[in-house]
């Protein structure tokens, strides 16, 4: 890292990170060409960065039970920096939910919601979501199909 920012071996690092996060350093090493010490190195202060925040298995939502993935879109009542942060806060305990996005429009929040179906979906919505005193608004779709998800951020290396 350059300034506090990745260079160009960093980027490649992190462009093959993003496909394969089990990959052998030995691997990686070879394959941005410098030897195992220097790319375990890179990866070290990737990680101590930020710019890498963890590694996980991604899963496929049907065959790990949970096909159902339902978008929601929350308006809350009141809006203070308070309010939201304590929204925030309560999503993200909730294990059904992926994804907490605080958005600008017309609504606060995009959640991404797993569910075993349909009904666990709408219980869910019931005892998590509307039951929150300061939720004014709730809209749901439905996904009918994934065709892109979980891509890698585009990093262009020279």
């Amino acid at each position: 890292m350059v300034g506090g920012k990745p260079d160009e071996i960093d980027l490649r690092i992190l462009n093959i990170l993003q496909t394969n996060g089990r990959i052998d350093v030995q691997q990686l090493s070879g394959m941005v060409n410098l030897s195992r010490t220097p790319v375990q190195a890179r990866i070290d202060k990737l990680e101590q960065a930020g710019v890498i925040r963890g590694y996980s298995a991604l899963l496929d939502r049907e065959k790990a039970g949970c096909p159902v993935l339902v978008i929601t879109h929350i308006k809350l009542e009141k809006q203070t920096t308070e309010l939201l942060d304590e929204f925030e806060q309560l999503m993200s305990g909730v294990s059904e939910i992926q994804f907490c996005l605080h958005v600008s429009g017309t609504w606060n929040f995009i959640l991404h919601v797993s569910a075993t179906s349909p009904q666990a979906y709408f219980d869910f919505l019931m005892k998590q979501i509307s039951s929150i005193s300061n939720v004014a608004h709730i809209d749901s779709c439905f996904v009918m199909k994934e065709s892109k998800s979980y891509g890698p951020l585009p990093f262009t290396v020279k």
